[in-house]
């Protein structure tokens, strides 16, 4: 299986883990790596939504 964002192969594959529905009519395969890329970029848009001391302080802004 490959990832559908970087196009690496996906070890170890889960459907539980790696499989993200979108909707009825759309999914995708992504890695873990990119998962992890995906949840930093969402935290720092939370971090700058609800700007709290610990968001802050995770992805370092001022």
């Amino acid at each position: 299986m490959k990832c559908t964002l970087c196009e690496k192969s996906i070890d170890n594959y889960n459907p539980g883990l790696h499989n993200f529905i979108i909707d009825e009519k759309h999914t995708a395969n992504i890695c873990s790596e990119c998962v992890d890329k995906f949840l930093k970029w969402q935290g720092k848009k939370y971090s700058i939504l609800f700007p709290t001391k610990a968001m802050k302080k995770r992805f370092k802004q001022e």
